[in-house]
């Protein structure tokens, strides 16, 4: 049996006839309650292992996307609605922490800035985990396209599509196109700052002012839910039964289909797309959803972000299990890879009793385990390494933001 609680914001009910409603109720207690968890995030009743093979998987924390300019992006993602978070986090980290990351031939890594972003009232967990290298530093720049292998975008839903269009585009928003679709249905790409794309999509059952943030009095979009993650692979059966192994046991097929030539200029290409897919949900917890994409025309055979994990884009995504060490050892004896060794996390002095490792999916995208571990002695620094140094942010740097833990 198991509970988790993370700090999170405080999340309000939905409309029971919107899209996400059914997600929603389903979400709850197993009478179907609506889903309304408290301040802090309570991810449903203590979990029963279902299987042997059951990992514990339970929810999504967020995402994680990278960037040169953290204050930049972070006026950004206001104009989304985004204006909560936690920070406060250490700036540097274990040499264990950065092998975590990919950054093997660091002592420690360094941020810059760092805060996990939310949107109040959101339907769903929409949170974003928004950091700022300092060392290593990578800016190469995001996936150019909705059709790359990997975590090519994220998708958000809006109750008011003409209106969020018309309000980030006289903000400079770069949308790859006009509102496209059938009313109801519409959608609208748009890369954020630093170039990541989203897929803005309309949800007309619902209702949801613009914001005057009371900090900086700015009109927000109206974003009220991410629906899912767009991940594209190159083997629909192989990442099928990767993820279903994970536990995204709740599979919606989508069937191959073309496009027509105005949809796939919605996304950015030239000419009609062909793709097969299906979406894959957890069947307890948050119950969130990813989307796989095997795109058949065009296919973009360059590989997703390889490691270290600090390119700018959507980089990996965060998921909770129950017993980390449980979750690996499972998934190794099913011959899954992982990025490293369990790394304590993240205090900063490696003797945390949470911890992430990262699996890779059968493309190497990287997914993020966060979960409970044994206490452990923390590891030494390697006898190469100097002194081992925790840097934290300054209260400058987090006034905007919940101290995190």
């Amino acid at each position: 049996m198991f509970t988790l609680t993370l700090g999170c914001a405080t999340q309000e009910p939905v409309d029971e006839e919107g899209p996400l409603a059914k997600e929603a109720q389903q979400s709850g207690d197993e009478a179907g309650a609506t889903y309304n968890p408290p301040p802090q995030m309570n991810f449903g009743p203590a979990i029963e292992y279902q299987s042997e093979e059951d990992i514990g998987l339970v929810a999504r924390v967020h995402f994680a996307t990278h960037t040169p300019d953290f204050e930049r992006a972070w006026e950004f993602y206001q104009l989304l609605g985004y204006s909560t978070g936690r920070s406060g986090f250490p700036l540097t980290n274990t040499h264990v922490m950065a092998r975590a990351l990919g950054m093997f031939d660091l002592c420690q890594y360094e941020l810059a800035r760092g805060a996990v972003i939310d949107i109040p009232g959101s339907v769903n967990t929409v949170n974003v985990d928004l950091l700022q290298f300092k060392t290593p530093f990578n800016d190469d720049p995001p996936y150019e396209l909705p059709n790359h292998l990997g975590m090519a975008y994220a998708a958000m839903l809006t109750t008011n599509l003409d209106a969020d269009y018309a309000f980030l585009k006289s903000k400079g928003v770069d949308f790859l196109s006009a509102p496209y679709g059938q009313p109801g249905e519409r959608f609208a790409f748009f890369r954020d700052v630093d170039g990541v794309l989203y897929k803005l999509m309309e949800d007309t059952t619902q209702s949801k002012p613009a914001v005057a943030d009371a900090k900086t009095k700015a009109t927000t979009a109206h974003v009220i839910a991410m629906p899912y993650i767009g991940i594209n692979v190159s083997d629909l059966d192989k990442s099928l039964d990767f993820y279903q192994r994970l536990g995204y046991t709740d599979v919606t097929p989508i069937p191959k289909r073309r496009s027509t030539l105005a949809e796939a200029q919605a996304y950015g290409l030239d000419a009609p797309f062909e793709y097969q897919g299906a979406d894959v949900a957890l069947v307890r917890g948050d119950k969130h959803r990813l989307r796989l994409l095997q795109w058949i025309a065009p296919f973009n055979s360059e590989p997703p972000y390889p490691a270290p994990i600090n390119h700018i884009g959507i980089n990996r995504i965060a998921v909770v299990v129950a017993d980390m060490e449980r979750a690996v050892s499972i998934l190794k004896s099913q011959g899954v890879k992982f990025l490293s060794e369990i790394a304590p996390c993240c205090s900063g002095t490696g003797e945390d009793a949470m911890a992430i490792v990262h699996a890779l999916d059968p493309d190497g995208v990287f997914v993020e385990l966060v979960g409970p571990i044994t206490p452990r002695p923390a590891a030494p620094q390697p006898a190469h390494c100097g002194p081992f140094e925790v840097k934290m942010p300054t209260a400058e740097d987090i006034k905007d933001f919940t101290q995190g833990s």
